[in-house]
């Protein structure tokens, strides 16, 4: 019996390199095909947060000017109207706009355009969010 197992073990044999280096040549190229689509998906995942937070937002704000008769001055005013309003902040990373262009979304608040009838991200309102047409 102990000179069988003996055997046994003497016998098995590992991986080739010409097998190990075919291995990794089809891991790399997975690699290579993976990791951009997953890349683009967080992209695309965080485009369409922003766009449903700005369009939260915008309704909040024609709420509160129905109600007040007035726009907000900042997304702050609208706490009565969003639940969590200090919660609500754009994902940082990038975001596809409608003109083909990323944008890297830095900041970590929402604002109000110029004449305060809309929420923006990073200066750019909703319908300038999306896939390019």
């Amino acid at each position: 019996m102990h000179f069988s197992v003996k055997r046994l073990i003497s016998d098995q044999r590992g991986f080739t390199m010409l097998e190990m280096l075919i291995v990794i040549s089809i891991i790399g190229v997975l690699a290579a095909v993976a990791v951009p689509r997953f890349t683009n998906a967080i992209t695309m995942a965080n485009t369409a947060r922003v766009q449903s937070d700005l369009q939260v937002l915008n309704s909040a704000i024609v709420m509160y000017q129905a109600e007040k008769g007035m726009y907000p001055g900042s997304i702050e005013e609208l706490e009565g109207y969003v639940l969590d309003i200090a919660s609500v902040k754009p994902p940082k990373g990038k975001c596809s706009l409608r003109d083909g262009k990323i944008l890297n979304v830095t900041d970590t608040n929402y604002g109000l355009t110029v004449d305060k009838t809309q929420a923006t991200c990073q200066g750019k309102k909703l319908s300038e969010f999306g896939r390019k047409d």
